[in-house]
């Protein structure tokens, strides 16, 4: 009868230890899966972005922008900084007096917390100027990697990074040479 007395806590013991596992392994699963489904949200954001940048319709573009976009945005690009929607709007519009035809292909995306690091080739007809050099209609490709920051569902930062801007400027035409001394 003692050996049954002393059996039956030590299986309550390991019950409850068992059970608090359990809880703490299921409330960590259950964290982390609602930050896969964010992180999965935030990546379609990003793709249905460049699905519309791409087809070119500034109209449909500007209320996707005012959509998924935080009203104090900022944007870090190679050559310009943005700030608030309207600045991401005139960029937009203006990159479409550049180019035409855009095309990104994503090559890669990862998301991690609030980031999508998205790693693509861009691909344009040079139909204006850009970097002072007049339109040439050459078909340009460059990679690129941007970085947006969401938050509240929104992307609240980007960041691009032009992972070959002078090759860009080499297929336009551009050529890099010192400066003649003085």
């Amino acid at each position: 009868m003692k050996k049954h007395c002393m059996i039956l806590p030590l299986a309550l013991i390991l019950c409850f230890m068992v059970g608090c596992q359990d809880k703490e392994a299921m409330a960590e699963l259950q964290e982390y899966r609602a930050r896969a489904e964010v992180e999965e949200q935030n990546k379609a954001l990003i793709v249905r972005y460049f699905q519309e940048v791409d087809k070119g319709d500034v109209e449909v573009v500007n209320a996707l922008i005012d959509e998924m976009f935080s009203p104090d945005y900022v944007g870090y690009f190679a050559l310009s900084e943005q700030r608030g929607l309207n600045a991401l709007k005139e960029h937009y519009s203006n990159s479409l007096l550049t180019f035409g035809n855009i095309k990104h292909t994503i090559e890669n995306m990862i998301a991690e917390g609030n980031m999508v690091a998205v790693r693509c080739t861009f691909q344009a007809t040079h139909q204006g100027e850009f970097m002072g050099v007049p339109a040439s209609e050459k078909l340009l490709t460059c990679p690129i990697i941007y970085i947006f920051y969401f938050e509240d569902g929104k992307v609240k930062e980007a960041r691009l990074d032009w992972d070959s801007l002078l090759g860009l400027a080499m297929q336009l035409g551009m050529e890099l040479k010192p400066k003649e001394g003085e």
